[in-house]
């Protein structure tokens, strides 16, 4: 299955995508109430959505026996734009260097445990959103990342037990001013700024449930650029796997429903302009897709 969020009336939404139908789950749970007369589910959130996602499962069996071959009719959501599947509350935690050859092209040793740093969630756009190009910025970089989307509560997991906490996962842009990073990486401060700024955090089109995908150390990672594949690489060459990186983040740090976990970027980094079009394809995910803008050009 995959969760998106859509808007319905003027309100963001949250859908699930099932046997190729998006189905408006809040509708359906409104349905089942009237029906059933109890009191059903409602998501609001993206991380509500997670957390009852068992109820959700429930909900779209019991609609497509009450309802049978209307069911698709009544309660499908007309295709639109696609909004970030996270909530502004969730954290984004990214990984630096993940990947030997990114780690070379820039730079830096080889890491002996995992780099962590933090990007804000109110910072995300989705599917088909600009990014600005900042008019302070000299060199803007995407980078093409497989995330994970954490399911429950996980606090000081171990390795072995850490992939039961994934919910599923989704395509990352950690937009990056490079030459500021750089500067401030010689200095010895934080990578904040060069990772910090507005739309620096494309996300999505949707979360693909963990089912979907046998092995997400095998999944090739694509960036085009205007329709030309410019970086490529594959998530078996990440130098710390998903379960280790759950299992050190959550030593230091208690993981929610809905955080992001970003898995760090695959070698072939180049800076964007203005007018660009950037896709990012992941197999068994999808592509986000997403158009450069310099920040005076947005009107």
């Amino acid at each position: 299955m995959k969760l998106f969020v859509f808007e319905s009336s003027g309100f963001l939404n949250v859908g699930v995508t099932v046997d190729g139908l998006q189905i408006n789950i809040n509708s359906l749970a409104e349905a089942m109430e009237h029906i059933e007369g109890k009191e059903a589910p409602y998501f609001d959130s993206v991380s509500s959505a997670i957390e009852q996602f068992d109820s959700i499962v429930k909900l779209i069996e019991w609609g497509k026996e009450t309802f049978k071959d209307v069911f698709s009719t009544l309660f499908r959501v007309k295709r639109g734009k696609y909004y970030p599947p996270i909530d502004e509350s969730s954290m984004v935690i990214c990984l630096g260097k993940n990947y030997v050859e990114h780690a070379k092209e820039t730079g830096g040793e080889i890491p002996e445990e995992p780099i962590l740093f933090g990007k804000y969630a109110r910072l995300a756009i989705g599917d088909t959103d600009t990014i600005i190009y900042p008019s302070w910025a000299t060199r803007v970089d995407p980078e093409p990342e497989l995330a994970v989307v954490i399911g429950r509560l996980c606090k000081d997991v171990e390795k072995e037990n850490a992939m039961e906490y994934v919910f599923g996962y989704t395509i990352v842009n950690d937009v990056t001013e490079r030459n500021i990073e750089n500067k401030d990486v010689k200095k010895g401060l934080p990578w904040f700024r060069s990772k910090n700024f507005d739309t620096s955090l494309a996300i999505g089109p949707y979360i693909v449930t963990k089912d979907e995908i046998n092995d997400p150390h095998n999944l090739f990672i694509e960036l085009y650029v205007n329709g030309n594949l410019k970086q490529s690489g594959n998530t078996k060459d990440m130098i710390f796997k998903i379960d280790e990186t759950i299992s050190y983040i959550s030593r230091y740090l208690t993981l929610l429903p809905g955080d992001i976990i970003s898995t760090g970027t695959v070698p072939g980094i180049l800076p964007v302009k203005a007018g660009d079009e950037i896709s990012i394809k992941i197999d068994r995910i999808g592509t986000l897709t997403n158009k450069v803008k310099h920040d005076v050009d947005i009107g």
